[in-house]
Formats: structure tokens, C-alpha cells, sequence
């Protein structure tokens, strides 16, 4: 398994918090094949991606020519084997994580059981999702 990175690691500290036990990291959903997902709700079949290394142009592995190449065909697999694909970047991860929260729930209509993240991040998720008396801790 690969060292995961800090954005993976948000990604799935956000998660875990949200759904507990729903998500696993690292997963690999696509038979016969070495692609993992950075994050994935086996039991939905969704998986969520965050493509690093964006603004480093042909030096990022997932923005260079072969990285691209590789990345189209996972997700492409994905879909084709079912899967319901996220994907997001890094600056939006950090700047918006209420966005995987409430897109997880579109997908699935299943609220989050705790958030503990910033006050203006739960305020917002609170708001379009009526979870007004959640039980809440802020990090």
C-alpha cells in the first residue's frame, strides 16, 4: 500500500467522522486491476478521488501525461463496474469539505452522524441538510 498523503488523509478523517465505518481508504474496487480509490463506500459502490498535484503541470503524477492516461482509465473502470465517482481537488478539500459531506448524501440520503470541523463548515451543512441540533465538537 502506498504512504497515503496529508490530503488523503483529511479526505478520510472527514469521512470517518461523518459515516463512521462506511468508508475505507485505498480500496481496490476494480477487479483484476491495481487502481485504488482514495477513499470508497463499498456497500454504495461510491468512491472518491482527489487529484493531487493539479498546479504542478507535467511534474504531477496525476496531471502528467501518463498519470492522466492512467486516471482516465480508472475511473472509466469504475463507472463501468458500477461505481458512483467523486472527484475533488486539494485546495477545495481544504476550503470546502462540507461539499464531500453533502455530496455523499445526495448520493446515498443518508445524513452524516457527527461533524467535527470548523464552525462555518457545520453551519453550512446544518443549513441545507436541516441538522440543525447535531451533536457537534469543533476541532
Amino acid at each position: 500500500m502506498k504512504n497515503k498523503g496529508q490530503n488523503e488523509l483529511l479526505l478520510n478523517t472527514i469521512l470517518e467522522e461523518a459515516y463512521p465505518g462506511k468508508f475505507v481508504s485505498e480500496h481496490k474496487g476494480i477487479p483484476g486491476r491495481e487502481f485504488r480509490f482514495d477513499a470508497a463506500n463499498i456497500a454504495d459502490k461510491i468512491c472518491i478521488e482527489i487529484e493531487g498535484g493539479i498546479w504542478l503541470g507535467s511534474k504531477g503524477g496525476h496531471t502528467s501525461g501518463m498519470g492522466y492516461e492512467q486516471n482516465l482509465e480508472k475511473y472509466n473502470l469504475a463507472t463501468l463496474n458500477g461505481w458512483r465517482l467523486l472527484r475533488y481537488s486539494p485546495s477545495s478539500l481544504k476550503k470546502h469539505p462540507e461539499q464531500i459531506i453533502l455530496d455523499v448524501m445526495a448520493l446515498t440520503g443518508c445524513k452524516p452522524t457527527k461533524i467535527s470541523t470548523r464552525t462555518t463548515v457545520r453551519a453550512k451543512i446544518a443549513d441545507q441538510t436541516k441538522l440543525g441540533s447535531m451533536q457537534v465538537r469543533l476541532s
